[in-house]
Protein backbone atom coordinates (compact mmCIF):
# COMPACT_ATOMS: atom_id res chain seq x y z
CA UNK A 1 0.00 0.00 0.00
CA UNK A 2 2.90 2.50 0.68
CA UNK A 3 4.80 1.25 -2.14
CA UNK A 4 1.41 2.49 -4.49
CA UNK A 5 1.16 6.00 -2.49
CA UNK A 6 4.70 6.73 -2.94
CA UNK A 7 4.36 5.95 -6.85
CA UNK A 8 1.53 8.21 -6.80
CA UNK A 9 3.39 10.93 -4.60
CA UNK A 10 6.29 10.64 -7.56
CA UNK A 11 4.05 10.60 -10.68
CA UNK A 12 2.27 13.48 -9.26
CA UNK A 13 5.79 15.74 -8.61
CA UNK A 14 7.07 14.47 -12.22
CA UNK A 15 4.03 16.10 -13.84
CA UNK A 16 4.04 19.19 -11.25
CA UNK A 17 7.50 20.32 -12.89
CA UNK A 18 6.16 19.27 -16.71
CA UNK A 19 3.21 21.51 -15.81
CA UNK A 20 5.30 24.04 -14.75
CA UNK A 21 7.89 23.58 -17.51
CA UNK A 22 5.14 24.05 -20.33
CA UNK A 23 3.59 27.08 -18.80
CA UNK A 24 7.69 28.60 -18.81
CA UNK A 25 7.68 27.93 -22.23
CA UNK A 26 4.35 28.76 -23.20
CA UNK A 27 5.13 32.52 -21.32
CA UNK A 28 8.29 32.64 -23.55
CA UNK A 29 6.66 32.10 -26.69
CA UNK A 30 4.03 35.04 -25.83
CA UNK A 31 6.81 37.21 -24.92
CA UNK A 32 8.68 37.03 -28.47
CA UNK A 33 5.89 38.18 -30.72
CA UNK A 34 5.35 41.25 -28.61
CA UNK A 35 9.48 42.17 -28.72
CA UNK A 36 9.13 42.28 -32.60
CA UNK A 37 6.22 44.56 -32.30
CA UNK A 38 7.99 46.89 -30.05
CA UNK A 39 10.89 46.52 -32.73
CA UNK A 40 8.36 46.77 -35.86
CA UNK A 41 6.96 49.96 -34.17
CA UNK A 42 10.69 50.96 -33.24
CA UNK A 43 11.40 50.70 -37.03
CA UNK A 44 7.91 52.29 -37.78
CA UNK A 45 8.59 55.65 -35.77
CA UNK A 46 12.47 55.72 -37.58
CA UNK A 47 10.98 55.57 -40.90
CA UNK A 48 7.99 57.61 -40.30
CA UNK A 49 10.84 60.60 -38.56
CA UNK A 50 13.25 59.90 -42.04
CA UNK A 51 10.21 60.27 -44.10
CA UNK A 52 9.39 63.37 -42.10
CA UNK A 53 13.01 64.69 -42.01
CA UNK A 54 13.24 64.10 -45.71
CA UNK A 55 9.97 66.00 -46.43
CA UNK A 56 11.50 68.84 -44.54
CA UNK A 57 14.29 68.67 -46.37
CA UNK A 58 12.52 67.95 -50.02
CA UNK A 59 9.68 71.40 -48.74
CA UNK A 60 13.26 73.43 -47.43
CA UNK A 61 14.84 72.62 -50.92
CA UNK A 62 11.94 72.92 -52.48
CA UNK A 63 11.25 76.94 -51.06
CA UNK A 64 15.14 77.61 -51.81
CA UNK A 65 14.48 76.55 -55.34
CA UNK A 66 11.27 78.47 -55.34
CA UNK A 67 13.48 81.78 -54.01
CA UNK A 68 16.11 81.40 -55.95
CA UNK A 69 13.79 80.82 -59.54
CA UNK A 70 12.05 84.00 -58.31
CA UNK A 71 14.93 85.78 -58.00
CA UNK A 72 15.93 84.90 -61.14
CA UNK A 73 13.02 85.24 -62.75
CA UNK A 74 13.08 88.75 -61.18
CA UNK A 75 16.19 89.82 -62.16
CA UNK A 76 15.53 88.70 -65.27
CA UNK A 77 12.04 90.99 -65.93
CA UNK A 78 14.78 93.47 -64.64
CA UNK A 79 17.08 93.43 -67.17
CA UNK A 80 14.54 93.55 -69.68
CA UNK A 81 12.86 96.23 -68.17
CA UNK A 82 16.24 97.90 -68.31
CA UNK A 83 17.17 96.56 -71.33
CA UNK A 84 13.80 98.00 -72.80
CA UNK A 85 14.44 101.11 -70.75
CA UNK A 86 17.50 101.98 -72.78
CA UNK A 87 16.58 101.07 -76.27
CA UNK A 88 13.69 103.63 -74.82
CA UNK A 89 16.55 106.04 -74.49
CA UNK A 90 18.38 105.30 -77.38
CA UNK A 91 15.75 105.25 -79.29
CA UNK A 92 14.39 109.17 -77.60
CA UNK A 93 18.39 110.04 -78.58
CA UNK A 94 18.40 109.04 -82.51
CA UNK A 95 15.22 110.80 -82.50
CA UNK A 96 16.52 114.55 -80.64
CA UNK A 97 19.65 114.32 -82.89
CA UNK A 98 17.40 113.40 -86.27
CA UNK A 99 19.02 115.71 -88.72
CA UNK A 100 17.13 118.68 -89.45
CA UNK A 101 18.88 120.54 -92.64
CA UNK A 102 19.47 123.94 -92.24
CA UNK A 103 22.27 124.99 -94.16
CA UNK A 104 20.09 126.93 -96.93
CA UNK A 105 19.01 129.00 -93.78
CA UNK A 106 21.97 129.67 -92.03
CA UNK A 107 23.38 130.88 -95.16
CA UNK A 108 20.17 133.18 -96.08
CA UNK A 109 21.62 135.76 -93.39
CA UNK A 110 24.81 136.98 -91.75
CA UNK A 111 23.15 135.90 -88.13
CA UNK A 112 20.49 133.06 -87.53
CA UNK A 113 18.93 131.47 -84.35
CA UNK A 114 16.43 129.00 -84.85
CA UNK A 115 14.75 126.12 -83.24
CA UNK A 116 12.16 123.74 -82.99
CA UNK A 117 10.54 121.71 -80.09
CA UNK A 118 7.64 119.01 -80.87
CA UNK A 119 5.51 118.22 -77.93
CA UNK A 120 4.68 115.28 -78.06
CA UNK A 121 7.55 113.79 -77.64
CA UNK A 122 9.91 116.66 -76.43
CA UNK A 123 12.27 116.79 -78.94
CA UNK A 124 14.02 120.20 -79.12
CA UNK A 125 16.46 120.66 -82.50
CA UNK A 126 18.37 123.99 -82.47
CA UNK A 127 21.97 125.33 -83.25
CA UNK A 128 22.83 126.41 -79.61
CA UNK A 129 22.86 130.06 -81.04
CA UNK A 130 20.62 131.35 -78.20
CA UNK A 131 22.29 134.81 -78.07
CA UNK A 132 19.65 137.84 -77.71
CA UNK A 133 18.54 139.03 -81.33
CA UNK A 134 16.59 142.42 -82.84
CA UNK A 135 13.35 141.60 -82.30
CA UNK A 136 11.12 143.75 -84.41
CA UNK A 137 7.83 143.27 -84.26
CA UNK A 138 8.26 139.90 -82.35
CA UNK A 139 8.10 141.76 -79.58
CA UNK A 140 5.00 142.06 -80.15
CA UNK A 141 3.79 138.63 -78.62
CA UNK A 142 5.82 139.60 -75.63
CA UNK A 143 3.75 142.77 -75.55
CA UNK A 144 0.38 140.48 -75.82
CA UNK A 145 1.54 138.28 -72.86
CA UNK A 146 2.19 141.31 -70.33
CA UNK A 147 -1.24 142.70 -71.86
CA UNK A 148 -3.71 140.16 -71.85
CA UNK A 149 -2.44 139.37 -68.06
CA UNK A 150 -3.36 142.75 -66.73
CA UNK A 151 -6.88 143.42 -64.43
CA UNK A 152 -9.70 143.36 -66.91
CA UNK A 153 -7.91 141.25 -69.70
CA UNK A 154 -9.05 142.14 -73.21
CA UNK A 155 -11.43 144.21 -72.17
CA UNK A 156 -9.60 147.27 -70.79
CA UNK A 157 -10.12 150.09 -72.04
CA UNK A 158 -7.23 152.09 -73.51
CA UNK A 159 -8.03 155.33 -75.09
CA UNK A 160 -11.32 154.38 -76.05
CA UNK A 161 -10.86 150.84 -77.12
CA UNK A 162 -10.91 147.72 -75.91
CA UNK A 163 -7.17 146.04 -75.53
CA UNK A 164 -8.69 143.42 -78.50
CA UNK A 165 -9.56 146.32 -80.44
CA UNK A 166 -5.28 147.08 -80.42
CA UNK A 167 -4.36 143.78 -80.40
CA UNK A 168 -6.06 142.92 -83.48
CA UNK A 169 -3.92 144.85 -86.09
CA UNK A 170 -0.65 144.51 -83.90
CA UNK A 171 -0.33 140.94 -83.75
CA UNK A 172 -1.92 140.29 -87.24
CA UNK A 173 -1.33 143.19 -89.41
CA UNK A 174 2.19 144.45 -87.23
CA UNK A 175 0.69 147.76 -86.93
CA UNK A 176 3.07 150.07 -85.51
CA UNK A 177 0.81 152.83 -84.00
CA UNK A 178 -0.99 150.08 -81.77
CA UNK A 179 2.47 148.63 -80.63
CA UNK A 180 3.20 152.27 -79.62
CA UNK A 181 -0.10 152.88 -77.56
CA UNK A 182 0.57 149.64 -75.34
CA UNK A 183 3.89 150.32 -75.11
CA UNK A 184 3.00 154.23 -73.58
CA UNK A 185 0.24 152.89 -71.73
CA UNK A 186 1.81 150.41 -69.89
CA UNK A 187 5.36 151.97 -70.02
CA UNK A 188 8.86 149.66 -70.88
CA UNK A 189 9.80 149.59 -67.04
CA UNK A 190 6.38 147.55 -65.99
CA UNK A 191 7.20 145.18 -69.11
CA UNK A 192 10.60 144.88 -68.69
CA UNK A 193 9.59 143.60 -65.13
CA UNK A 194 7.11 141.60 -66.17
CA UNK A 195 9.60 139.89 -68.97
CA UNK A 196 12.61 139.21 -66.30
CA UNK A 197 9.92 137.82 -63.74
CA UNK A 198 8.28 135.43 -66.29
CA UNK A 199 11.39 133.62 -67.28
CA UNK A 200 11.99 135.50 -70.86
CA UNK A 201 16.02 136.93 -69.31
CA UNK A 202 16.97 138.19 -73.09
CA UNK A 203 13.86 139.95 -74.17
CA UNK A 204 13.61 143.66 -73.22
CA UNK A 205 12.29 146.67 -74.46
CA UNK A 206 14.22 149.77 -74.62
CA UNK A 207 12.12 152.33 -77.75
CA UNK A 208 9.18 152.73 -79.49
CA UNK A 209 8.82 151.05 -82.87
CA UNK A 210 9.55 153.26 -85.77
CA UNK A 211 8.66 153.02 -89.18
CA UNK A 212 10.18 150.23 -90.93
CA UNK A 213 12.35 152.93 -93.50
CA UNK A 214 13.44 154.71 -90.04
CA UNK A 215 17.16 154.18 -89.88
CA UNK A 216 17.39 152.78 -85.54
CA UNK A 217 18.53 154.34 -83.02
CA UNK A 218 21.12 153.36 -80.39
CA UNK A 219 18.54 151.36 -78.11
CA UNK A 220 16.41 148.30 -79.60
CA UNK A 221 13.94 145.77 -78.46
CA UNK A 222 15.55 142.21 -78.10
CA UNK A 223 14.97 138.71 -77.42
CA UNK A 224 16.42 135.62 -78.51
CA UNK A 225 15.44 131.63 -79.11
CA UNK A 226 14.86 130.39 -75.42
CA UNK A 227 12.72 133.01 -74.66
CA UNK A 228 10.14 133.17 -77.98
CA UNK A 229 10.26 129.12 -76.91
CA UNK A 230 9.49 129.37 -73.73
CA UNK A 231 6.37 131.90 -74.21
CA UNK A 232 5.21 129.94 -77.17
CA UNK A 233 5.62 126.30 -74.90
CA UNK A 234 3.75 128.45 -72.42
CA UNK A 235 0.93 129.18 -74.95
CA UNK A 236 0.49 125.46 -76.36
CA UNK A 237 -0.09 124.35 -72.46
CA UNK A 238 -2.58 126.04 -71.60
CA UNK A 239 -4.06 126.78 -74.95
CA UNK A 240 -7.74 126.12 -73.91
CA UNK A 241 -7.91 128.38 -71.13
CA UNK A 242 -7.64 132.01 -70.52
CA UNK A 243 -5.98 134.34 -71.30
CA UNK A 244 -3.68 131.94 -73.71
CA UNK A 245 -6.67 130.58 -76.02
CA UNK A 246 -7.66 134.44 -76.87
CA UNK A 247 -3.89 135.21 -77.67
CA UNK A 248 -3.70 131.82 -79.89
CA UNK A 249 -7.14 132.92 -81.88
CA UNK A 250 -5.44 136.13 -82.61
CA UNK A 251 -2.42 134.63 -83.98
CA UNK A 252 -4.14 132.03 -86.14
CA UNK A 253 -5.55 135.34 -87.76
CA UNK A 254 -2.31 136.23 -88.65
CA UNK A 255 -2.18 137.78 -92.71
CA UNK A 256 1.36 138.20 -92.78
CA UNK A 257 2.11 134.55 -94.26
CA UNK A 258 4.78 135.33 -96.38
CA UNK A 259 7.83 132.79 -93.76
CA UNK A 260 6.64 130.52 -91.40
CA UNK A 261 2.96 129.02 -93.03
CA UNK A 262 4.36 130.09 -97.42
CA UNK A 263 4.91 126.34 -97.96
CA UNK A 264 3.35 124.19 -95.04
CA UNK A 265 0.26 122.70 -96.06
CA UNK A 266 -2.29 125.06 -95.95
CA UNK A 267 -5.11 122.14 -94.03
CA UNK A 268 -2.67 122.64 -90.76
CA UNK A 269 -3.31 125.22 -88.60
CA UNK A 270 -0.64 127.94 -87.63
CA UNK A 271 -0.73 130.42 -85.08
CA UNK A 272 2.40 132.91 -86.09
CA UNK A 273 3.58 135.86 -85.67
CA UNK A 274 5.85 137.82 -88.39
CA UNK A 275 8.66 140.50 -87.86
CA UNK A 276 10.68 142.58 -90.28
CA UNK A 277 12.81 145.80 -90.11
CA UNK A 278 15.67 146.80 -91.83
CA UNK A 279 17.97 143.60 -92.37
CA UNK A 280 16.30 141.56 -90.04
CA UNK A 281 13.34 138.85 -90.97
CA UNK A 282 12.02 137.31 -88.15
CA UNK A 283 8.83 134.55 -87.47
CA UNK A 284 7.78 132.71 -84.77
CA UNK A 285 4.85 130.39 -84.33
CA UNK A 286 2.97 126.51 -83.74
CA UNK A 287 2.04 124.74 -86.37
CA UNK A 288 -0.94 122.27 -85.30
CA UNK A 289 0.22 119.55 -87.18
CA UNK A 290 -2.68 116.81 -85.67
CA UNK A 291 -0.11 114.41 -85.06
CA UNK A 292 2.78 116.20 -84.59
CA UNK A 293 2.51 119.32 -83.30
CA UNK A 294 5.52 121.54 -82.63
CA UNK A 295 6.97 125.08 -82.00
CA UNK A 296 9.39 126.85 -84.40
CA UNK A 297 10.91 130.39 -83.94
CA UNK A 298 13.92 131.70 -86.53
CA UNK A 299 15.29 135.18 -85.60
CA UNK A 300 17.64 136.47 -88.77
CA UNK A 301 19.61 139.69 -88.90
CA UNK A 302 22.14 140.94 -91.14
CA UNK A 303 19.91 140.08 -93.50
CA UNK A 304 21.31 141.32 -97.37
CA UNK A 305 18.57 139.78 -99.55
CA UNK A 306 15.16 139.80 -98.25
CA UNK A 307 13.15 137.52 -100.37
CA UNK A 308 16.19 134.45 -99.87
CA UNK A 309 16.05 134.68 -95.95
CA UNK A 310 12.04 134.65 -96.51
CA UNK A 311 12.22 131.76 -99.01
CA UNK A 312 14.88 129.97 -96.68
CA UNK A 313 12.86 130.46 -93.19
CA UNK A 314 9.39 128.68 -95.20
CA UNK A 315 11.65 126.23 -97.00
CA UNK A 316 13.06 125.11 -93.44
CA UNK A 317 9.76 125.21 -92.39
CA UNK A 318 8.49 122.60 -94.42
CA UNK A 319 11.00 120.89 -93.49
CA UNK A 320 10.22 121.09 -89.95
CA UNK A 321 6.87 119.92 -90.63
CA UNK A 322 7.69 117.00 -92.08
CA UNK A 323 10.16 115.67 -89.60
CA UNK A 324 8.10 112.53 -88.10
Amino acid sequence: MKKYIVVGVATLAIAGVAIFGATQLFSHSEKAPQAMVATKKSQSTTEKNSSTQASTTTKSSAKKATKKATKKSSSTTKAKETSASTSKTEASKEKATVNLDATALLNSAGNVSYGVYYFKDKTDLNHQNNQPMVAANVINAFIMDYAMNQTGGSQQVIENKTLSEWLAPMIQQNDIAATNVLIDHYGMDAMNAYFQDQGYSDTRIERRMLDINVLSTDKENYTSVNDCMTLLKKLYSKRKKAPQKAMLQLMEGQQIKNKIPEKIPKNMTIANLSGAQQTVENDIGIVFDKDHPFAIVVLASEVSDIVSTRTAIAEFSLTASMLK
